[in-house]
């Protein structure tokens, strides 16, 4: 079932388009993410905490959908995977 992280990932690629930032290459993305990881870990109070992780969730899906990389299959595919330790 293919809605969730997928839908929001056209979304965010509708958002690029608008904004021009459609060509920013995966290298460039891949450095903001490592800045925004950064950045969340010094920050210091809640607000900065939560506006840096929707960053950082942003970025991993724009850099999946550069990849081709369908985030609802990863999802589908960790969840099976993890279920192992509920035993």
């Amino acid at each position: 079932m293919k809605t969730i992280f997928d839908n929001l990932t056209k979304e965010i690629y509708e958002f690029e388009k608008k904004a021009g930032f459609d060509r920013t290459s995966k290298k460039q993305l891949i450095k903001w993410l490592e800045k925004e990881v950064n950045n969340y870990q010094k920050a210091n109070n809640q607000v900065i905490k939560k506006n840096k992780l929707i960053d950082i969730v942003v970025l991993v899906m724009q850099i999946a959908r550069r990849d081709k990389i369908s985030l609802d299959d990863a999802w589908e595919k960790w969840w099976k995977k993890s279920k192992e330790y509920l035993k």
